[in-house]
C-alpha cells in the first residue's frame, strides 16, 4: 500500500512540474491608451512588444491578432503580419476600438500556417476603479497628449485645472509617452483634443510616427508645439505643414506687458533663448502675438482642417519666480488653441455653428460654489455610465437610414401567428383527438404543429423580409481649394438575405475600416452590452481592411470607413460683388449634382441649384441670411424614448455633417467660414460607389455629400491674419 502511495506522489508531481518547465517561447507586454485614457469606441492606440525566450532559436514569421469588444454589437479583430528574430524585441504599433466596460482584450500569436503559438487575455475592465487597465474618458472631459518634456509644472495640471463644455464641468487629463510609443497611424491621435509636443528629441522618431501626426492635424486634429534645445529641421513633414517659418535662435527679452498677458508675472522682462516665428506667404487665418520689439515668440493657425500652435521657447527656462503661474500660463495656451479667437465677434462664429458650443475647453481651478455643486452632483449621477457624445448620437441618426434595408415585420404578423399556434397546440388538438379516442398521440400531434410552424415561420419571414442584397452608403467628402487637404468618410450598410462569409473589393490600402452600431444614449456598467458579430482586419501600411465580414440572414451590418483622397470630384471659385455671390463650378464627375449651396461670414449664403455630369455651370446669386446646417444643443439633449424613433423617410444631411469621422471637420469648416472664407456644398444623384462586394451583385443606394473651402478672390490678395 505504502508502494501505491509513493507512486501516485511521483505521477502527481511530474504532472505539476511537466508544464511548468516549458517555458513559452514569447514574452509580450501590452499597454492601450494615452497613459491608460481612452475614448469608448473610438481608436485607440494599442502599444504591443514581443520578445523571444530562450525556446526562441530561431527567425519565427507570423502574425499577431488583438480582439476586443468595440461597441454593443461588434468585436473587432486587428492582425498584424511579423518577422521577430530571436534576443532583439519586437514593437508593433497597433490601433483598435474598445467600448464601455470591455472586459478583456484577447492577444493571439500564429504562425505562417494559422496555428496557435501563444494566446493570452487581458483583463482591462474592473468595478474597482484602481485595478483597471483603462481609464474611460467622458464626453465632457478634456484629454492632452504629451511627447516630451514633462516640466514646468505641465504634468500637473490636471490637479489644478477642469474641464468646460456645453454639457457640463468635467475632468483633465494628462496622457503621456514616450517618442518611440508614439502610434505609427494618424488614428491613433484620433482619441485626443490637443497634442503637446514639448521640445521632443526628434531623433527618436521615425518618418511614419511625424507623417501621422500630420495626418492627424490635417483631419481636424490641435497641436501645440514647444520649442527648446532640439531644433526642428526644415525637412521635417511638421515643420512643412507649419503656416510659421522658424527664424535662428537667439537671446530675446520677453516684456513685463507679454508676461501679464501670458498669464504670468509680470514686474521685469524675462530673457530666454527662443526661435521667432514669421507666417509663411502662403499662410492664412492665422495669429501672430507679437511683444514691443516686433518679434513674436507665439502664433497660432490653421493646418488643413487641424489647428496648430508654436511657443518659439521653452517656458521652464524662466526665471523660478514664475513656477507659481505655470498652471495658469499653460491653460491660457491651450485656451487659445481650443476656442475661438476672442477678436472675432462672438456673433460671427455662434451665427455659423451653434453647436461648437458643445466642444471642449479648458479653465484654472474650480468654478463657483453653485456650478461646483452642481458638476458633483452631476458627476455621482453618472459613475457607472457613460453618455455618448454628439458624433455618436448623429451615428444614430444616419444608422436610421442605413437601416431602411430591412423590411419592417408588422407586430400584428407575430400576434396572428402565434393565437393560431395556440388554437391549434389547445382546443382543436385536443377536440381532435378526442373525437377519434387518440388523445396519448398528443405528444406526437404538437410536435407535428411546431415542426411545421418553424418552417412555415422561416419561409415566411423569408418573403416578407426577404429580398436582393443591398448596400447603403452615406458619404462625406471635405476639402480645401488648392491644397491636398482632402478626407472622406463613409458611412455603409450591408443587408445581407443570407448567413454567410461577405468580403469586400475595391478598397485603397490606406482606409480605416471599423464597425458601427446603434447606441443607447447611456450605457450603464453593470448592464454590459454583449458583442456577437466579429469583424476581422488585417492592419498594415497605415490602413485597417477587413477581409471577412460575417453577417447573419436579415440583418444589417453597418461600417465606417475613414481616409484621405487625392482629390473632390469638383472644383469651386467664389467672387464677392457687392451683395452678390458669384458661383463657378465645375463638375469633374460622372454623376449630376443634384443641389449646390454657397456659405459665407455673416451667415449669408445662396442657393445655386443642379450642375450636370461632367459640366462646367457658373451661378449669379443674391446673397440671403442662410446658416449652415448645425446640430444645437436642443437636438444633441434629445433623448430616446423607451418606444424608440420613427424614421422620417428623410435623409437629413447636417446628421452625417457631424456624425464620427465629420465631426471635427464640420467644426473647422465653420471657424474657416467665420474668418472669410467661404464654403460650396453640393449632394450628388446616386454617384458610383468606389468599393463593392467580392464574386456578388447587390442593389446600391448612395448618398454623397462634398463640402470645399474657397477663398473668394477678394481675399486672395490680403494677408490673410485673424
Amino acid at each position: 500500500m505504502l508502494r501505491v502511495q509513493q507512486i501516485l506522489l511521483a505521477v502527481l508531481a511530474l504532472a505539476v512540474v511537466a508544464p511548468a518547465s516549458e517555458e513559452d517561447p514569447f514574452n509580450v507586454d501590452f499597454r492601450c491608451g494615452w497613459g491608460g485614457y481612452y475614448r469608448p469606441m473610438e481608436w485607440t492606440p494599442v502599444e504591443i512588444e514581443i520578445g523571444g525566450t530562450s525556446e526562441l532559436t530561431e527567425p519565427f514569421a507570423g502574425s499577431f491578432t488583438v480582439s476586443s469588444q468595440q461597441d454593443g454589437m461588434n468585436i473587432m479583430n486587428v492582425t498584424n503580419e511579423f518577422v521577430l528574430t530571436p534576443d532583439i524585441r519586437l514593437h508593433l504599433p497597433l490601433v483598435t476600438k474598445l467600448a464601455y466596460t470591455a472586459d478583456k482584450c484577447s492577444l493571439t500569436i500564429r504562425d505562417e500556417r494559422g496555428r496557435t503559438q501563444w494566446a493570452q487575455d487581458f483583463n482591462l475592465w474592473d468595478f474597482s476603479r484602481s485595478n483597471r487597465l483603462i481609464t474611460t474618458v467622458n464626453e465632457n472631459d478634456l484629454l492632452i497628449g504629451l511627447v516630451g518634456r514633462r516640466k514646468f509644472g505641465l504634468l500637473g495640471l490636471a490637479k489644478q485645472t477642469s474641464c468646460k463644455s456645453g454639457r457640463d464641468q468635467g475632468e483633465v487629463h494628462i496622457g503621456d509617452k514616450l517618442p518611440r510609443m508614439v502610434p505609427w497611424d494618424w488614428t491613433g491621435f484620433v482619441p485626443l483634443d490637443l497634442l503637446i509636443l514639448y521640445d521632443p528629441d526628434w531623433n527618436l522618431f521615425n518618418r511614419q510616427q511625424l507623417n501621422a501626426i500630420v495626418q492627424w492635424i490635417s483631419n481636424g486634429g490641435k497641436l501645440l508645439l514647444v520649442l527648446g534645445s532640439h531644433p526642428l529641421a526644415p525637412a521635417n513633414p511638421i515643420a512643412e505643414l507649419l503656416p510659421f517659418e522658424l527664424r535662428e535662435v537667439k537671446q530675446t527679452s520677453i516684456p513685463s506687458e507679454t508676461l501679464g498677458e501670458w498669464d504670468l508675472r509680470e514686474g521685469e522682462p524675462e530673457n530666454v533663448t527662443a526661435w521667432p516665428l514669421a507666417p509663411k506667404s502662403d499662410a492664412r487665418f492665422y495669429k501672430a502675438e507679437t511683444h514691443s520689439a516686433g518679434e513674436c515668440l507665439f502664433a497660432t493657425g490653421y493646418a488643413g482642417f487641424g489647428r496648430v500652435g508654436v511657443l518659439g521657447f521653452d517656458p521652464s527656462t524662466l526665471t523660478d519666480r514664475q513656477q507659481a503661474n505655470a498652471a495658469r500660463f499653460w491653460v491660457s495656451r491651450i485656451r487659445v488653441m481650443l476656442e475661438n479667437d476672442p477678436s472675432l465677434p462672438r456673433s460671427t462664429v455662434e451665427r455659423q455653428l451653434q453647436s461648437n458650443r458643445i466642444s471642449r475647453s479648458i479653465v484654472f481651478g474650480k468654478q463657483t460654489e453653485d456650478t461646483t455643486n452642481r458638476s458633483r452632483r452631476s458627476r455621482n449621477r453618472g459613475r457607472g455610465r457613460y453618455e455618448i457624445g454628439q458624433a455618436q448620437d448623429a451615428n444614430n441618426k444616419v444608422m436610421e437610414f442605413l437601416y431602411q434595408g430591412i423590411k419592417p415585420l408588422s407586430i400584428w404578423w407575430v400576434i396572428f401567428l402565434l393565437t393560431t399556434l395556440a388554437v391549434l397546440l389547445g382546443p382543436l388538438d385536443y377536440k381532435l383527438l378526442k373525437r377519434k379516442g387518440r388523445l396519448p398521440l398528443t405528444w406526437l400531434t404538437c410536435t407535428f404543429w411546431i415542426a411545421l410552424f418553424t418552417v412555415g415561420a422561416y419561409y415566411g419571414v423569408e418573403a416578407l423580409r426577404g429580398g436582393d442584397m443591398e448596400l447603403r452608403v452615406v458619404s462625406v467628402l471635405d476639402g480645401i481649394e488648392n491644397t491636398d487637404h482632402a478626407w472622406s468618410t463613409d458611412y455603409c450598410g450591408l443587408f445581407a438575405p443570407s448567413s454567410d462569409d461577405y468580403r469586400l473589393e475595391g478598397l485603397q490600402p490606406n482606409q480605416w475600416w471599423s464597425g458601427i452600431s446603434p447606441t443607447q444614449q447611456s450605457i450603464y456598467q453593470y448592464n454590459r452590452e454583449v458583442a456577437g458579430r466579429r469583424i476581422y482586419c488585417f492592419q498594415h501600411d497605415g490602413g485597417n481592411i477587413p477581409y471577412s465580414l460575417p453577417i447573419n440572414i436579415w440583418t444589417i451590418q453597418c461600417l465606417l470607413n475613414e481616409s484621405p483622397v487625392q482629390k473632390l470630384p469638383f472644383a469651386a471659385e467664389v467672387r464677392r460683388e457687392a451683395g452678390e455671390v458669384v458661383v463657378s463650378i465645375v463638375n469633374e464627375s460622372e454623376s449630376a449634382i443634384l443641389n449646390a449651396n454657397v456659405f459665407v461670414a455673416e451667415g449669408r449664403g445662396a442657393n445655386l441649384g443642379p450642375v450636370p455630369a461632367g459640366a462646367s455651370t457658373e451661378f449669379r446669386k443674391n446673397l440671403r441670411p442662410m446658416i449652415m446646417a448645425d446640430y444645437t444643443m436642443n437636438r444633441y439633449n434629445q433623448s430616446y424614448s423607451s418606444r424608440g424613433r420613427r424614421y422620417s423617410g428623410r435623409f437629413m444631411n447636417e446628421n452625417a455633417f457631424y456624425a464620427q469621422g465629420s465631426l471635427q471637420r464640420t467644426r473647422a469648416i465653420s471657424n474657416y467660414v467665420a474668418r472669410g472664407a467661404a464654403v460650396v456644398s453640393v449632394e450628388y444623384d446616386q454617384a458610383p460607389i468606389s468599393f463593392g462586394l467580392e464574386d456578388r451583385s447587390c442593389t446600391q443606394n448612395h448618398i454623397q455629400l462634398a463640402r470645399l473651402i474657397v477663398f473668394p478672390k477678394e481675399q486672395k490678395e490680403e494677408t490673410g491674419n485673424d
